[in-house]
């Protein structure tokens, strides 16, 4: 069965353990991956988040969004402003996240000023890719455990 906003509310106490004790161990990887700054981290899912919006990986397997090579069609530029927008972070302060990931070699900024994530982020945030993967298993287990009391 498909979840559903009603059937999360309904069957709350069977997910949200596992959703928070699950969030805050993928919170302490993100942590540490991005220096105890996870503005820095919200800054680059924002912009990985035009790079390759939802609909672009529906059939895609995990092999394929690690790849380096993978397809840049229907890329949707962003800039400093409107992450900043998004986020609710002040430009300023993501002008100077940005810097720092372009520093670290996970953005790239074109001469227009757009912003993209490079191969290397890929590869060296696999540990937190690996956590959010593992953070999903988890809810998605918990799911299909209240589910199969449902039907006892």
């Amino acid at each position: 069965m498909p979840f559903s906003y009603e059937k999360i509310t309904t069957h709350f106490g069977h997910i949200f353990p596992t959703h928070v004790e699950e969030l805050c161990e993928l919170l302490i990887v993100l942590r540490k991956q991005f220096f105890g700054d996870l503005d820095l981290m919200l800054i680059l899912a924002i912009i990985g988040s035009r790079a390759l919006p939802a609909r672009q990986t529906t059939a895609m397997t995990y092999q394929e969004f690690q790849a380096s090579d993978k397809p840049a069609a229907n890329v949707q530029p962003i800039n400093i402003q409107s992450v900043a927008e998004c986020s609710g972070i002040a430009r300023e302060t993501v002008r100077r996240k940005v810097n720092k990931l372009e520093q670290l070699g996970y953005v790239h900024r074109d001469t227009q000023g757009m912003l993209k994530i490079t191969a290397k982020a890929t590869t060296e945030l696999t540990v937190s890719t690996e956590a959010s993967v593992q953070y999903l298993v988890a809810l998605g287990a918990s799911g299909i455990a209240f589910n199969k009391k449902e039907f006892e």
